[in-house]
């Protein structure tokens, strides 16, 4: 994983906590930032990747994960403070990185089966 790609993903987290604080508090201009600087944290990490795996793992199996994460931690404030928009958010968010996780599994698979397929017939 390279530094960039790391920054990315802390821009990606950090805007999440403002936005969500943001809709929380009632602040648009922190939700806005807070949208801006996930979107830029998105740019940054995509920018940075560096081939398709992190030690083996496909990069959107990661950032899925942290999907789920935070759309689970969106749904569970949203319950807490009784806010139904925020829960339907991160319902989205948690079943958006759920599909991501999935589509970068599929390409882990294919890409051991791949591998296994090449080492078999090359020996």
């Amino acid at each position: 994983m390279n530094e960039d790609y790391i920054r990315g993903i802390g821009h990606q987290l950090l805007g999440a906590a403002k936005s969500g604080t943001g809709k929380i508090i009632g602040d648009a201009k922190l939700v806005a930032d807070g949208t801006a600087e996930l979107a830029a944290g998105r740019a940054v990490s995509a920018a940075a990747r560096e081939g398709d795996t992190i030690a083996g793992i496909d990069e959107d199996r990661i950032e899925g994960v942290g999907r789920q994460l935070g759309g689970a931690a969106k749904v569970g404030l949203g319950t807490i403070i009784g806010d139904t928009e925020m829960q339907a958010d991160g319902t989205a968010e948690r079943s958006a990185g759920q599909l991501q996780n999935e589509e970068g599994s599929a390409r882990d698979e294919l890409r051991d089966a791949s591998q296994k397929y090449g080492k078999k017939h090359n020996s």
